[in-house]
């Protein structure tokens, strides 16, 4: 298997898992977060097949995609998500961004061809922003069993 083909792969297990994710959630809006995801690594398979220039990549901003939801979601009183599945596919999928942004950045330090290099700074960068992006989630989802677990220590800092 090439190097393409592997990156080809892993972008297509996380987009698989970001969609059977949603799939499984019963919250609107964290399976509308979760296809933003998935939609985000196809656009990456776009890309390593030659469709789409590495520039292109760096346009979309993630976090900017979800922002109204989720600020219609806080400032509504509302929670984001009570699945509680939720969280355990969400930590896979921080391991998932950390593990292909590794890839890239591994590979494409030793790739000869200026185009793959580009092309994988490009990706790392992504997957990097992917995993703060859902590690924020992470974040956010589990605040509340940290408050009712230790509630009695203090106040807890804004999100």
């Amino acid at each position: 298997m090439g190097l393409i083909e592997e990156a080809v792969a892993l972008e297509r297990k996380a987009e698989e898992s970001y969609r059977v994710a949603a799939a499984a959630t019963p919250d609107v809006g964290a399976r509308t977060i979760l296809l933003l995801l998935a939609d985000a690594e196809a656009e990456h398979v776009v890309a390593l097949l030659g469709k789409k220039d590495a520039g292109d990549l760096r346009g979309r901003d993630l976090v900017e995609a979800a922002r109204t939801w989720v600020r219609g979601a806080v400032e509504g009183g509302g929670a984001l998500s009570s699945d509680a599945d939720l969280l355990p596919a969400l930590r896979r999928a921080m391991d998932s961004e950390q593990a292909t942004e590794a890839f890239y950045r591994s590979q494409g330090a030793t790739a000869g061809d200026l185009r793959v290099r580009t092309l994988f700074a490009a990706l790392a960068d992504a997957e990097a922003s992917h995993y703060h992006f859902v590690s924020s989630l992470v974040e956010y989802y589990n605040r509340p069993n940290e408050w009712v677990e230790s509630a009695e220590f203090g106040l807890r800092p804004e999100y």
